[in-house]
């Protein structure tokens, strides 16, 4: 469990570092279903979606590299032009 807790803090410090906070605030929505589990098919319960984060922080850079690919999260070593240039893409 101490495990887990300390992948939170480090959550939280790569999400102050890296997160595009462009896209979260065009996207809340989204972003809400998807860390509630309630997008795509199978939706979940409020329940079950706190067991998935929970277990999900067992393993921070699996957790790291699903927020980067769903754009939450700019890859590490990006520099704001680059950062810029993704955001105009989406």
């Amino acid at each position: 469990m101490q495990m887990r807790v300390l992948n939170f803090i480090r959550l939280i410090k790569i999400f102050r570092e890296r997160a595009n906070w462009p896209l979260i605030r065009r996207s809340r929505k989204e972003l809400q279903d998807f860390v509630f589990c309630r997008s795509g098919i199978r939706r979940k319960s409020l329940f079950y979606a706190a067991f998935h984060w929970l277990y999900l922080l067992k393993g921070l850079e699996l957790l790291v590299w699903r927020l980067e690919t769903f754009g939450v999260l700019f890859p590490a070593g990006r520099s704001q032009e680059e950062r810029r240039d993704l955001n105009r893409l989406i």
